[in-house]
């Protein structure tokens, strides 16, 4: 076995752990005499998280493997967020690996594309996880929101789509496995919002700089003071809009367009493949749908096209249970997902709040590839405010969902629920 490498920082991944995790696939897979290039891809994608490689495994028989590797190994994140990395396997081992198994009834045009999980390492100074490399079969990211421009019509369409299949499987899941799904289900409260981790992960101040951020460039001076009102509840808002209530399914949790990746195939629609499972929690259906839309869509492509995206949401989730001989209406009738979506809105503005900035301002990357990570959001957020020109577009989008919210009351129900 030897290591060709194509990077430019190899120390990045030239460790023991690394080297091992890719012989230990290679072995899995068959291959036992190969090497290996590795492409550092981390921040292509905004994936501040952990450091992310493309590498492409080279059998000595012709038999080359493509993969995705995933790890804290080798930064100074391994304390920070060992929960969220400890999570991803998680899913891989309780849930994906457990969709993988249960879409084998359907015809492959019909499932829902996930990746492959090969190996993985939970312990702490060694968490690594590797994955299937969906680019191979056509996936890819989509550049849009690197050029401040939205996904098209059909895209999102696609999202809302597949969205609905992956909710579905979870629907399936109780119902074929309950003893298990009950305490799967349990395993995947949130975190991302939670004290316990938010007091190691430094995330608490990524939050409120956000939402500070964000109330500085609004407009509405009576807006604004509410919202400054609601802004000591925050994490108070958040944890009670994700967790679990009467209608939940297992949630991604973290749904924008760097967690996904499209294929187009010809004049159908796009597939779409859902990425990055950290933050996966059992939840209302809802908050993934209202994520997605608040932060990559605008007031006006929601004013216009929310009730379709709802018609197609709803209508392939039926179609995917029925599948399955589930009635969708006897577990979650579209009565009861309309109301959520107007009960939940108020959690799709204070999302827009605090994630805006990550899709509006055009340098943020730059900013963290300089050396700073969410851990240091003032230094971040002084070094976006000393450039006012960064600062435009991130305005507009403020003031476009706030002036939604005044008008839809989404402000106002927002300080009714902290003044019960």
């Amino acid at each position: 076995m030897s290591l060709d490498v194509h990077m430019s920082e190899p120390d990045e991944f030239n460790c023991a752990e690394l080297h091992s995790s890719i012989s230990e696939v290679a072995h899995s897979l068959g291959i036992k005499e190969f090497h290996y290039d590795v492409d550092y891809i981390s921040g292509k994608r905004e994936n501040y998280i952990a450091n992310v490689f493309r590498v492409l495994i080279k059998g000595d028989g012709g038999k080359n493997i493509n993969v995705i590797v995933k790890t804290l190994v080798n930064t100074e994140r391994q304390v920070l967020f060992h929960k969220l990395h400890e999570r991803e396997v998680l899913v891989y081992d309780n849930v994906i690996n457990k969709y993988k198994d249960m879409q084998k009834v359907l015809y492959e045009h019909e499932r829902l594309v996930l990746s492959d999980c090969y190996f993985w390492n939970m312990e702490k100074a060694n968490e690594i996880i590797v994955l299937e490399d969906l680019k191979i079969k056509g996936f890819d990211v989509d550049d849009k929101v690197s050029k401040l421009e939205y996904l098209d019509f059909e895209q999102i369409c696609a999202v809302m789509s597949e969205l609905a299949k992956f909710h579905a499987l979870s629907f399936v899941y109780e119902k074929q496995d309950p003893k298990k799904f009950s305490k799967v289900k349990l395993t995947f409260e949130d975190i991302v919002y939670q004290n316990h981790f938010l007091n190691n992960s430094k995330l608490r101040n990524y939050y409120f700089e956000s939402f500070q951020m964000s109330l500085n460039q609004v407009k509405n001076l009576d807006a604004k003071r509410k919202l400054q009102r609601i802004e000591s509840k925050l994490l108070d808002l958040l944890q009670m809009y994700t967790k679990s209530g009467d209608h939940n399914v297992l949630c991604h949790g973290d749904l924008w367009v760097n967690n996904m990746l499209f294929k187009k195939e010809g004049d159908q629609r796009s597939k779409i493949a859902l990425i990055d499972f950290q933050a996966m929690r059992y939840a209302n259906p809802v908050t993934d749908l209202l994520y997605f839309l608040f932060v990559c869509t605008d007031s006006i492509f929601r004013h216009e096209h929310l009730d379709q995206l709802k018609i197609i949401y709803y209508d392939s989730l039926k179609v995917f249970l029925t599948k399955f001989d589930i009635d969708v209406e006897k577990i979650y009738s579209r009565e009861t997902f309309n109301k959520d979506i107007d009960e939940f809105v108020p959690y799709g503005l204070l999302i827009a709040l605090i994630e805006l900035r990550v899709v509006s301002i055009p340098h943020e990357e730059q900013v963290f590839s300089q050396g700073l990570r969410v851990d240091s959001v003032m230094n971040l957020t002084e070094a976006v405010e000393a450039r006012t020109e960064d600062l435009e577009y991130l305005k507009h989008r403020v003031n476009d969902v706030v002036d939604e919210a005044v008008a839809n009351g989404a402000v106002d129900k927002l300080l009714d629920k902290i003044n019960v």
